[in-house]
């Protein structure tokens, strides 16, 4: 009954929504990466005083939020991204931008201390979600190689499997802050948000709570390299995360990916197998290395 599979579909949403994803834990040192912290992503909160912060441009925005170049006293530049939605969207099928991102950042962390202990053993070509999610838990304290296989010397990859031991190039996420909700009244004209929709603008602008903000590294323009898009395509896939949507290259700086709201961890929602299987960044390779061809140069991978 088309009805009923709806009817369950938002429930899932719903449930899925009302998930918490902010920890109230300064960002200080290493996080843990214990099963339950991977089972349940949550960004820990900015050491920067929100008080001290300085806009210095407008980066841009989208669908999700908007992002400026921001300072905190004498530190940064940083990237600031506000999000439209403060609390989870109503529309039937949406997904929570904020929630998605914070999860995201959360578990990029938590992968990057687990690799800093040991190597990660993983199914190098994970072909459906019961494989996406051994390799997630991979990455969990528990599953750390020494404790699979005690009094090991040197690792060894069995067939079909593989070692991670670094984390590719990631935008730093520095956490979340709050920020006090008269803020966008003091920001002169040519600071505000904006959007093709004035709606969204409006929704945030005038409500009356304090809204969240995530601070990222500021990561400057420059061309972006195939081998390090790959590489990171490759790495999610192994990690268990899909993309949600078709790669853009607008999405990428200096081949550095700028926009995590388009991927998704295996336990978040929005995850599903056939986004999963299907590594749609190789389009967008193509069409850097078309653009590449075009200008003359040395066809990308061909050294």
């Amino acid at each position: 009954m088309p009805g009923m599979d709806r009817y369950a579909a938002e429930s899932r949403r719903l449930q899925s929504m009302s998930m918490p994803f902010l920890n109230e834990e300064l960002m200080k040192g290493t996080p843990r990466f214990r099963g339950q912290d991977l089972r349940d992503p949550r960004l820990r909160r900015s050491t920067l005083d929100p008080k001290a912060i300085v806009f210095e441009s407008r980066l841009g925005g989208g669908s999700d939020g908007f992002v400026w170049k921001v300072r905190f006293g004498d530190e940064g530049p940083f990237a600031l991204k506000v999000y439209w939605d403060q609390v989870p969207p109503h529309e039937p099928g949406s997904y929570y931008s904020m929630q998605r991102e914070c999860q995201n950042a959360a578990v990029f962390q938590m992968m990057e201390a687990s690799l800093d202990v040991d190597p990660v053993l993983v199914y190098e070509q994970p072909l459906g979600r019961k494989e996406a999610i051994e390799n997630y838990f991979s990455f969990c304290e528990e599953n750390c190689y020494p404790n699979l296989i005690p009094n090991s010397g040197k690792p060894v990859a069995l067939p079909g499997a593989k070692f991670i031991s670094t984390l590719p190039r990631l935008t730093k996420c520095y956490g979340w802050l709050k920020l006090r909700k008269d803020l966008w009244s003091s920001l002169p004209d040519d600071m505000q948000a904006s959007h093709e929709d004035p709606n969204k603008v409006k929704k945030l602008m005038s409500s009356h709570l304090n809204c969240i903000g995530v601070v990222y590294e500021l990561i400057e323009d420059g061309e972006n390299d195939a081998a390090a898009i790959a590489e990171l395509d490759r790495f999610l896939w192994q990690a268990g995360f899909a993309f949600t949507i078709t790669p853009n290259l607008k999405d990428w700086k200096s081949g550095i990916m700028i926009d995590h709201a388009g991927i998704v961890h295996v336990r978040g929602y929005g995850w599903n197998e056939d986004d999963y299987l299907k590594r749609c960044v190789s389009d967008m390779l193509a069409k850097l290395d078309d653009q590449t061809n075009s200008q003359g140069d040395e066809p990308l991978g061909a050294k």
